[in-house]
């Protein structure tokens, strides 16, 4: 349940929040998530990027007389900027990661045993380093910070492998209390943090979706057009600074070739040298540019006020990444928007990457073969198997996730348990499932911003629509009844609901090629009827699997809601029981679709259709 606090508590908190950070009264819900640190409680905190989340561990911190606190974070940017602004503030703090000496690791484990610094910031991979963990044992930490604790969720971020031991190495540092903090939890990965990290009795605080300066709006086009459409957008000087997301490194490149004609333009993704991304971000911070490209390799930890614009060139991977990305605008509290310029065929590439981080099953159930004949070394598997490095990299990172494979004392591969694909292809159509929230998301016919209140399970949003995004300025305001939809497509849903009454749901291949196809229909329109109905809750979208040939082939399934056939009852248009089991009966002869059924479905409608379109 979310976490609350009624009625004045005395503590220390605004001593400290005035007196070390400078600020005279608290953020919107950040109080009540630090007193409930301050006592001692395990906290689960989700909240937006750039709405005080690090206030909420370190002010609590700071006020309690045990404040020695333990700090891991994934991104060595996030713990030097964090490292750099408490100790801007007269606060002592160090770190431990990659990118430092042995001998300035060993300095700050010195001050930390010394008790001369407040908090000690580590990647997680740092508590499997032999004896680091004992060396915490020895010297315990008063609470333990967990940022980007999504990471630690296989139904988060792309699992990161060393967060897998998080929860049984920090058990060892108890009485500590734990807070878990994240941007971009759902309430499947909010709970499978609390299950993961052993948090006991956690009080849980999902606060401040809503961003009430960001206009979100969405444009459909060809890639080809979206650049142009880029520049034209930034010639007006009130959408600078702005960060111009693209799908992939060569996208970013060209898209970057054309804005730096006619503006200050720089480039970021993760194949440039360290040194040269940091230089463009460091000038894109100063204000040295006007217009960064970048792939999502960039923004992590970057905190400038000042953003106007963020444009996506692509459709993003999931919900939780695009509001972090444009999260990164008007964080200063003035107009901001957030442009998304997508086609149906961005979702090409994502199923790429898809079908590259997370193989099929049958090249999974391969590579297990190949340990079992006796390689156990992964380049004897790449030569073995024909296979690039990367796949086979990557299924075994997978497989070791899940169980599949093991590791032995010489870090040869072993075989793991037999039970790995349950969960496996749970976490692979968790991903798919990902993929299509977003293009429902593009096609949806509400506020942008309430379903992202609805995606993160903000309880204390109260869902009214922003008045701001491109639904609330120019789609009508019954958002809610099929005629709200675009004239020429109301008809066409009725009578997809109408073919949806009889059935719990059917499959959405199925329903295409047997009622639309025919119709002169391309599958993108009849993606977006769908997409359409679902965003007003009269149907259902369910990502199913069966096996094919050995492969795992998924597909969707739809159906109607109960407001859908509610809807219908209403509307008096739904058939009567006797007419929807004959229509049944008809389906299973094979009469209905290519003879009497088609034509009895779409009578209405299909003379006039096929002469508009």
């Amino acid at each position: 349940m979310n976490g609350a606090t009624s009625g004045p508590v005395s503590s220390p908190l605004e001593t400290v929040l005035n007196e070390v950070f400078g600020f005279e009264a608290f953020r919107p819900r950040q109080r009540d998530v630090c007193l409930s640190a301050w006592r001692g409680r395990d906290v689960l905190l989700v909240m937006p990027t750039g709405a005080g989340k690090s206030l909420c561990y370190q002010l609590p911190a700071l006020a309690r007389n045990d404040g020695f606190t333990l700090v891991i974070s994934p991104l060595i940017a996030l713990i030097e900027d964090q490292v750099t602004k408490l100790t801007a503030l007269g606060v002592g703090a160090d770190r431990i990661h990659s990118g430092r000496t042995r001998a300035e690791s060993q300095e700050a484990c010195r001050l930390w045993r010394e008790r001369a610094i407040r908090f000690l910031f580590i990647a997680p991979e740092r508590l499997g380093v032999p004896g680091f963990l004992d060396f915490l044992e020895r010297y315990k930490p008063g609470m333990i910070a967990v940022d980007e604790a999504h990471c630690i969720s296989v139904w988060g971020h792309d699992f990161r492998s060393d967060y897998r031991h998080l929860g049984e190495r920090l058990q060892r540092l108890r009485p500590a209390n734990i807070i878990a903090l994240t941007a971009t939890a759902t309430p499947s990965v909010q709970s499978d943090i609390v299950t993961q990290l052993v948090m006991d009795r956690p009080e849980i605080f999902i606060r401040g979706f809503r961003r009430e300066n960001i206009s979100i709006e969405i444009m459909e086009m060809t890639p080809g057009a979206r650049v142009d459409a880029a520049v034209e957008i930034l010639k007006s000087s009130e959408n600078l600074p702005c960060i111009v997301y693209a799908p992939t490194r060569k996208a970013a490149e060209a898209a970057a070739l054309t804005l730096g004609a006619g503006f200050k333009a720089g480039m970021f993704h993760a194949g440039m040298p360290t040194a040269e991304r940091q230089d463009v971000q460091d000038r894109f911070l100063r204000g040295d540019l006007d217009v960064i490209v970048a792939t999502i390799a960039f923004g992590m930890g970057i905190d400038k006020p000042d953003i106007r614009t963020v444009i996506h060139l692509a459709i993003p991977g999931s919900l939780e990444a695009y509001y972090q990305e444009i999260g990164r605008a008007g964080r200063d509290g003035l107009g901001s928007r957030a442009i998304l310029m997508y086609a149906p065929i961005d979702m090409k590439t994502h199923e790429f990457f898809l079908e590259q981080n997370y193989p099929d099953p049958a090249l999974m159930d391969m590579l297990i073969d190949a340990v079992r004949a006796g390689s156990g070394n992964r380049d004897e598997i790449c030569g073995r198997l024909g296979l690039p490095p990367e796949t086979v990299r990557n299924g075994i990172e997978k497989l070791w996730i899940h169980g599949g494979l093991g590791v032995n004392d010489v870090g040869e591969l072993r075989l793991g348990n037999k039970g790995w694909s349950k969960s496996y292809l749970a976490q692979r159509r968790h991903k798919r499932e990902q993929m299509t929230s977003v293009m429902r998301f593009a096609n949806a016919s509400i506020c942008r911003m309430v379903c992202f209140v609805e995606h993160f399970g903000d309880s204390d949003d109260q869902k009214t629509p922003c008045g701001i995004c491109d639904i609330c300025k120019g789609r009508g305001k019954d958002l809610l009844a099929i005629e709200a939809m675009e004239t020429a497509d109301t008809r066409a849903a009725t009578e997809l609901m109408l073919i949806l009454m009889p059935y719990q749901s059917k499959p959405s291949g199925q329903l295409y090629r047997e009622h639309f196809e025919d119709l002169g229909w391309d599958r993108r329109r009849f993606d977006g009827i769908v997409w359409d109905l679902e965003s007003r809750k009269f149907c259902f979208q369910s990502n199913q699997t069966f096996m094919k040939d050995g492969k795992v082939i998924d597909f969707i399934r739809v159906g109607l809601t109960d407001e859908g056939r509610s809807y219908l009852h209403q509307a008096k248009k739904a058939p009567s029981p006797a007419a929807q089991k004959r229509l049944i009966e008809e389906r299973k002869s094979g009469t209905s679709n290519k003879k009497r059924g088609k034509q009895k479905w779409y009578g209405r409608f299909s003379s006039s259709r096929r002469e508009r379109d």
